[in-house]
């Protein structure tokens, strides 16, 4: 229902920044760690993979992260994890298959069709809508099949819910500021979807799931 989204908001984020404190920044990796794990990311992300590619087996994910999503995935999968932080690709490294690449994602240093599929999580909110169709664009330059973007759905009912796990002090103090801040710079489904339409993508579809996820898929 309509009264239940509120307007989005671009606010910038704590774990955006590099001189965060170290034990606030690793507390907030592990805070996303168990919000992929228990509050659908990891299920979201891989059905998204699947309905893609079920076949891929080379995928980059952009803004990665630890990479514990792309851990998820199946072994035979090579996974190449990219995030503009070095600080959060080293977190944990010794527990993660993925390869690391630090860079840019509006300038991936890859080469065209250089893997099956380019997949994000929890990473849309982060820019303008002319910003994700670059990045998306960009993607699908690297990509054989497609790429993905997946990410909440901004709404009152989750901004409620994290916020309510602040006051609990269940989350870190960056995730506490974090995760109602990045809802309130999160896009709706009909968002996405014109997002979707300025990629040139051959083909795109925007699919919904519990609880408050949308995927946007895209493929060449």
């Amino acid at each position: 229902m309509t009264f239940l989204v509120p307007k989005r908001v671009d606010t910038p984020e704590l774990l955006d920044e590099h001189d965060a404190p170290r034990a606030d920044m690793e507390r907030s990796l592990r805070d996303l760690r168990r919000f992929n794990r228990w509050a659908g990311g990891t299920s979201t992300y891989l059905r998204m993979v699947r309905r893609l590619a079920p076949a891929a087996r080379i995928v980059i994910d952009l803004g990665a992260g630890t990479a514990d999503l792309l851990d998820a995935l199946p072994a035979n999968v090579m996974t190449i994890a990219v995030d503009l932080n070095i600080k959060h690709l080293a977190y944990e490294r010794n527990l993660s298959r993925a390869l690391r690449v630090v860079a840019d994602a509006n300038h991936l240093p890859f080469r065209d069709g250089s893997a099956d599929i380019v997949t994000s999580s929890h990473f849309f909110h982060h820019f303008e809508p002319d910003e994700n169709a670059a990045i998306l664009r960009g993607a699908l330059r690297v990509a054989r099949v497609g790429a993905m973007a997946s990410d909440t759905q901004r709404n009152h009912l989750p901004l409620l819910f994290v916020r309510l796990l602040a006051i609990l002090r269940l989350v870190g103090r960056i995730t506490a500021y974090d995760a109602p801040a990045s809802v309130l710079r999160g896009y709706t489904a009909k968002e996405a979807r014109a997002v979707g339409e300025k990629t040139g993508a051959a083909r795109f579809e925007v699919v919904t799931m519990m609880p408050f996820r949308f995927g946007l898929l895209l493929w060449k």
